[in-house]
């Protein structure tokens, strides 16, 4: 029971971030209407971000992972408004904002690479000790992982079902001709749904570079596993996210203790099979990212 308990613990851990991943990218798909192959980079940017000031500046460790957040957050909000929103404008604008996100994920990428090299990275934890309780191990930096997944993903959904910017979010979400004309700032808000997907991106690299270690390929795994986590449930459905990121999370802490590295491909079917029998995800209604 001691060790069910165990992995329930650590699969929670490991779907927070998932879910903060996952609904960076709901937003951004949804919103924006845009397939973002460049999301994985500022996951990984969010890292490296977070090991300069922490380890080169010597800024204390939430502080840096802030650091690195606000950095995704502005270089994400600068690609919208200097790339994808004139890529949009022109005819076929779907397939040309998808070339130029692989053209930005490449151009990020080597330019990561050349700034911080090829050699892995290491972040020493911040958050020492273990908690025991009843044969249950909590490590420290799990814990305030958890906390900061679940306050973060909270607020993200009082702000997204409660104020004013989410009413917005969403009604441009729904159809922008109409936000439009009942006063919404749809440009405004494709500017502000690529910052917060971005910067929850770069936030999930800051938390998760302690416990994981840093490299530059550490996105490439990453963007795949939740792309496809938010097709299970709908990659328009904030909701879903959320329910994928804990499924996701818990599959892959048993998985990995009871059948190694082979859990992988039993979630890529697992995922497939649902998406034959509802092609839009468990909870999706369908979006066309192509319009």
């Amino acid at each position: 029971m001691a060790l069910i308990i165990q992995l329930l613990f650590d699969g929670l851990a490991m779907g927070l971030v998932f879910i903060l991943l996952a609904t960076g990218l709901v937003l951004i798909s949804s919103v924006n209407r845009m397939l973002f192959m460049a999301y994985a980079m500022f996951y990984t940017l969010g890292a490296y971000i977070t090991w300069l000031l922490f380890q080169r500046v010597g800024v204390p460790y939430l502080a840096a992972v802030l650091g690195g957040v606000l950095f995704a957050a502005a270089l994400g909000s600068l690609a919208y408004i200097f790339i994808f929103r004139r890529v949009q404008a022109t005819e076929g604008g779907f397939l040309a904002t998808l070339i130029a996100s692989m053209g930005l994920n490449m151009v990020l990428e080597k330019g990561n690479l050349l700034i911080f090299g090829t050699a892995p990275k290491n972040i020493p934890t911040a958050f020492k000790g273990i908690l025991e309780i009843g044969g249950l191990s909590m490590t420290a930096d799990k814990l305030v992982l958890i906390f900061i997944g679940v306050g973060i993903t909270g607020l993200l959904f009082l702000v997204y079902e409660k104020t004013r910017l989410g009413r917005a979010i969403r009604s441009v979400a729904i159809s922008p001709d109409v936000a439009q004309l009942m006063g919404v700032n749809t440009v405004g808000i494709y500017v502000a749904t690529m910052a917060i997907g971005t910067g929850l991106a770069g936030l999930a690299g800051g938390i998760l570079a302690p416990s994981y270690g840093i490299s530059p390929s550490m996105g490439g795994n990453v963007l795949w596993t939740v792309m496809l986590m938010t097709m299970l449930c709908g990659m328009d459905s904030m909701i879903g996210a959320v329910i994928g990121g804990i499924v996701i999370g818990e599959m892959l802490s048993f998985g990995q203790y009871f059948i190694g590295s082979t859990i992988e491909i039993v979630v890529f079917l697992f995922i497939g099979v649902v998406l034959y029998f509802k092609p839009h995800g468990l909870l999706g209604k369908g979006i066309d990212i192509g319009l």
